[in-house]
């Protein structure tokens, strides 16, 4: 940032030097009017009409990039709101899942402690 800053001041240098190098008189011909003016102003108002002009353009290149920023973090916080709602959402659906294979295992083991109980009174009245 300092660097363009610099730049920017060496080429006003320039610019002034220039100006000051071309100090005579010429006819300004604008609109409706006609006026012997010195070059170098005339070369010093176009430089500041120029600066003034990209000053204009950037801080509406600022305007702009804030805008978009905004919306983008509105974007994020949204997008942030939806994957809590989905970490939620996974959460309940493992716990459910968790419970149903609680379920699962207490009734395998019931089946099986029932296949047992079954196989012994089968073996028992084949003996009989």
């Amino acid at each position: 940032m300092q660097l363009t800053y610099i730049l920017a001041l060496l080429f006003a240098m320039v610019v002034a030097i220039f100006a000051l190098l071309n100090a005579q008189p010429v006819t300004v011909d604008f609109i409706f009017n006609e006026f012997q003016i010195s070059l170098a102003l005339v070369i010093l108002v176009s430089a500041f009409a120029g600066a003034v002009i990209l000053g204009f353009l950037g801080i509406f290149r600022q305007v702009k990039e804030s805008f978009k920023s905004r919306e983008m973090n509105a974007r994020i916080k949204k997008l942030e709101e939806q994957l809590n709602e989905m970490v939620d959402k996974n959460t309940k659906a493992e716990l459910r899942l968790a419970e149903a294979e609680a379920g699962i295992m207490e009734r395998d083991s019931r089946i099986k402690e029932l296949e047992g109980i079954l196989a012994e009174r089968e073996n028992g009245e084949i003996k009989e």
